[in-house]
């Protein structure tokens, strides 16, 4: 009776931690579906090496969440492995247990409470305002780039067609594409890019919708870089 007491509560206590991890996501711009999936990753230290990983990576806020909630995966581990030795033992404390899971609940509530939570999503975005660098900040935040836009890298390779053209031949004027930097070597090119004549081995960054990047610019993507 007591042990599969103990698996409810705690399963519990983790939907509840999980649930507590996307609305803090959310607080800092991440999406709810990649939220969830990040925060369910770090709390069972697996898939957390997905490309998605870097939009926590590169976030100073999300860093410092996502620190808890791995420390949080690591503490549970040993609670379950303690736990089963209090069972068989006799000793388990359902009432402790149970007084987490209200603490969880009204942390919930609280988080969910829209004032709340706009108050926290706005003291987030003024303390990466006021406490980080421009440099410091994930290049999609800096760029202000909506969920659909991405920022990749297309790289010209020894059989591109691309080489001897200028740069506005990469773009299509009907996709809304925009070249930000050329790497040529040791050497960054930032101005007339569009008039800049293409060489194998040349990076260019871009901006642009992710389905129109992914379909416009299939098999150049730099593999280490996007």
């Amino acid at each position: 009776m007591w042990d599969y007491s103990f698996i409810v509560l705690y399963a519990l206590i983790i939907a509840l931690v999980i649930e507590i991890g996307v609305l803090l996501f959310r607080m800092t711009g991440l999406n709810r579906e990649v939220a969830r999936y990040q925060v369910i990753s770090m709390l069972t230290g697996t898939g957390f090496t997905t490309q998605e990983s870097a939009l926590i990576i590169d976030h100073p806020i999300r860093r410092r969440i996502s620190s808890g909630l791995i420390l949080f995966g690591y503490f549970s581990l040993a609670v379950i492995i303690s736990s089963i030795a209090t069972i068989l033992s006799n000793d388990l404390r359902i009432e402790l247990l149970i007084a987490v899971i209200v603490g969880l609940i009204v942390i919930l509530l609280i988080f969910k409470n829209k004032p709340v939570f706009t108050t926290l999503e706005n003291r987030f975005e003024h303390e990466m305002d006021t406490e980080y660098n421009l440099e410091d900040w994930p290049m999609k935040t800096a760029l202000a780039l909506d969920e659909d836009e991405m920022v990749a890298i297309i790289e010209i390779k020894h059989d591109s067609d691309y080489i001897g053209a200028p740069g506005r031949a990469l773009v299509e004027e009907n996709l809304d594409i925009v070249l930000l930097i050329i790497r040529r070597g040791d050497e960054i090119l930032r101005f007339d890019l569009f008039e800049v004549e293409l060489q194998e081995g040349d990076k260019i960054m871009i901006i642009g919708k992710e389905d129109d990047v992914k379909r416009r610019y299939k098999g150049m993507l730099s593999e280490d870089e996007t």
